[in-house]
C-alpha cells in the first residue's frame, strides 16, 4: 500500500522536476504581480475594493453570506485543476499551463493582499479562513495536475510522427493521480459549503464594522 501511494505521488518529480519549477516559477511570478497590484490601488479603484470588502464582510458579521448555487461553486472550485488536467492532453498545454498558473498565483495573492491592505493582520486571517483552509488541499492539487500535465504536454509536443500508442505520457498512475486529485477536491466543496461560511462570519466580527 505504501508503495503505491509513494508511485502516486513520486512520478510527477521523476517525470520532469523542470515542469513543477516552471509552474512554481510562473505562479510565484503572477502573486507577486497580484501582491503589487492590490497595494498600488489608489482613488476610485482602491475605494471601491475597500467599500467591497465592507460589505463582504458586514454581510458575515449577520450571519447573511450567501453561497453560490451547487453548481456555481463546484465551478469555482474546480475549475483550475479541471483546465491544468485538459491542457495535458494537448501540447499547447506548454503555453497554457504556465499562463494558467501565473492567473491563479495572481488571483489568489491579490485577493489576500487587499484584505490585508484594507485590515492589517485580522484582514489576513480572515483572508485565510477564506481561501487558506481550502487552498491547503486545492493548491497542491493544482501543482500536480500541472506539473503532471505540463510533462504530458512537452511530451506530446516532443513525439516523433509513426510512434505508437506505447509514447503516449499517459499510464495507469497519471490517471489514479488525477482521480485521487478530483477526490481532494470534493472534500474542499465540502469545506466551503459547510466551514469557511461559519469561520469567516466568527472572524469578521472582530473587525470593526
Amino acid at each position: 500500500m505504501r508503495r503505491a501511494v509513494a508511485g502516486i505521488w513520486g512520478s510527477p518529480a521523476a517525470e520532469g522536476t523542470s515542469a513543477l519549477v516552471v509552474t512554481a516559477v510562473f505562479f510565484t511570478l503572477g502573486g507577486l504581480f497580484g501582491c503589487l497590484m492590490a497595494f498600488r490601488a489608489q482613488g476610485g479603484g482602491g475605494d471601491a475594493l475597500t467599500a467591497y470588502l465592507d460589505q463582504f464582510l458586514a454581510s458575515a458579521r449577520e450571519g447573511a453570506l450567501v453561497l453560490p448555487a451547487l453548481p456555481g461553486l463546484i465551478w469555482r472550485s474546480v475549475r483550475w485543476p479541471l483546465a491544468v488536467f485538459l491542457f495535458g492532453f494537448t501540447a499547447l498545454g506548454l503555453i497554457g499551463i504556465p499562463a494558467l498558473s501565473a492567473l491563479r498565483g495572481f488571483f489568489l495573492a491579490f485577493s489576500i493582499a487587499s484584505f490585508a491592505r484594507a485590515y492589517g493582520r485580522l484582514g489576513i486571517e480572515v483572508a485565510f479562513l477564506l481561501l487558506g483552509i481550502t487552498g491547503l488541499l486545492a493548491l497542491p492539487v493544482f501543482f500536480l495536475l500541472a506539473t503532471q500535465s505540463f510533462h504530458a504536454a512537452w511530451s506530446l509536443a516532443c513525439r516523433g510522427e509513426g510512434q505508437g500508442r506505447r509514447a503516449l505520457p499517459y499510464h495507469r498512475d497519471y490517471f489514479l493521480r488525477s482521480g485521487f486529485c478530483a477526490g481532494a477536491m470534493g472534500v474542499c466543496i465540502l469545506l466551503e459549503c459547510y466551514l469557511v461560511p461559519v469561520l469567516v462570519s466568527g472572524t469578521a466580527g472582530l473587525l470593526n464594522p
